[in-house]
């Protein structure tokens, strides 16, 4: 009789954008009520969050910054850096630290290639890394989660998502 070794539990990362505030905050629910065991990250242009308010509040920028802090529990604050690629940023969750790691009296997210070196660093592609950080920068928001290959498979599928280990989801760095 052989003995079974059972597979070791991977940590992946799954990034998507969002362009619709409504998505977002949906996307960030799922997130949360699937699984506590998640790394849940959003980055997003500054001035989405400081839109003047209207009558349709839920799809103003205020609204996100305070569903992400009660609803998500993705961070207790919110942080904010300049990229002279991007703009003004805001960045919520475990990806604070790495975003605004000092380099030199500078925020590595504020350095020109410093979002795409990070991105790469976690293990995006290449051609998905450039696209995510365009649509950052023409408004779009950044979604980055981190956790086990089967849990994400699932969440990816609850997202929209039709991806595998094979062809979207990819290995964390440690």
């Amino acid at each position: 009789m052989k003995a079974m070794v059972g597979k070791p539990a991977i940590k992946r990362v799954f990034s998507k954008i969002y362009f619709d505030p409504l998505q977002l905050m949906e996307a960030v629910e799922i997130t949360i009520n699937e699984s506590t065991d998640y790394e849940l990250s959003i980055l997003g242009k500054t001035n989405n969050l400081l839109s003047t308010p209207n009558k349709d509040s839920i799809r103003n920028g205020i609204a996100i910054k305070t569903h992400a802090r009660e609803v998500a529990k993705v961070g207790k604050k919110i942080n904010f850096f300049f990229n002279p690629e991007i703009g003004d940023i805001f960045i919520t969750g475990p990806l604070t630290s790495i975003f605004l790691n000092d380099l030199e009296g500078k925020y590595l997210g504020a350095l020109s290639t410093g979002p795409f070196g990070i991105l790469r660093g976690l293990g995006i592609s290449r051609n998905k890394a450039t696209n995510q950080l365009t649509a950052l920068k023409n408004g779009g928001y950044l979604i980055i989660i981190r956790g086990y290959d089967r849990d994400l498979d699932i969440l990816a599928n609850l997202l929209g998502e039709k991806q595998n280990n094979h062809t979207g989801l990819i290995p964390a760095a440690t």
